[in-house]
């Protein structure tokens, strides 16, 4: 039995309604070209302000608040004004975490003037207010972009050590991403068990690397990543399922 919740869901489908414009904005709709010119060209870079609009753009549309535009106009600004910060910063773990931990909190923000400023002045009630499917949305995406990018920045100060001309180029990133899908999959099916099948299917597929003296900083390499992968997608799913069980349709 879970305990009164202090935020009600209304609040908390908002939430995650504007988390996945973020995720959406930041990591599909944003390309690899737009974050090197970002880098190069700072407060210069008409593509950090491309973004910047492509997220309010889908803040608005997924808000379901749409006579509302002074919000959609300050998620603008904050976005562009955090990836401009961003852009004079170095390029690691902590400055992501940061980054992200921003944008959170200005998506938490924009939830909170949203509920405030326009009462209950929502549109398409009945499709915004369904919370377990936003948030196996939300979950998927998370899974898929952003937490790629996390475990490629966490595990780069190996990769250098880690040069191999072998293999599919991105191949790597694929098989990590179905990995995690598979694992988010299982988990809202309640079959844990296939999770455990998952890593040892991937275990006897590595063994010959494994075994390997030569090969052991290729293996070490990719045994991190591949529990930091797992490690991700199975916290990332229970906090879902919790989510959805704590405030029940």
């Amino acid at each position: 039995m879970y305990p009164e919740p202090v935020i009600g869901p209304e609040a908390i489908v908002l939430f995650v309604r504007l988390l996945i414009a973020h995720l959406a904005g930041d990591f599909i709709f944003q390309k690899k070209s737009w974050i090197t010119h970002r880098a190069a060209y700072k407060l210069r870079s008409g593509f950090l302000y491309a973004n910047a609009g492509i997220v309010a753009l889908l803040s608005w549309i997924l808000s379901g608040y749409y006579t509302v535009w002074m919000i959609p106009l300050l998620i603008f600004v904050v976005h562009a004004s955090i990836d401009i910060a961003k852009s004079y910063a170095p390029d690691n773990a902590v400055v992501f975490s940061i980054d992200q931990a921003l944008h959170l909190a200005a998506t938490a923000l924009a939830a909170w003037l949203y509920l405030n400023y326009s009462g209950s002045d929502i549109s398409f009630e009945w499709i915004f207010s369904n919370l377990p499917i936003w948030t196996y949305i939300a979950a998927y995406l998370i899974v898929m972009w952003p937490m790629g990018i996390i475990i490629a920045i966490l595990t780069r100060k190996w990769q250098a050590e880690y040069e191999s001309g072998d293999g599919l180029r991105d191949a790597g990133r694929y098989i990590g991403m179905l990995e995690r899908i598979l694992i988010l999959t299982f988990i809202f099916m309640n079959q844990f068990s296939a999770i455990g099948f998952l890593i040892a299917a991937k275990s006897v597929m590595r063994f010959g690397d494994i075994r390997d003296s030569s090969n052991r900083k290729g293996a070490e390499y990719i045994l991190i990543g591949t529990m930091i992968s797992f490690a991700i997608a199975i916290f990332t799913g229970i906090l879902a399922q919790w989510l959805i069980n704590f405030y029940p349709a």
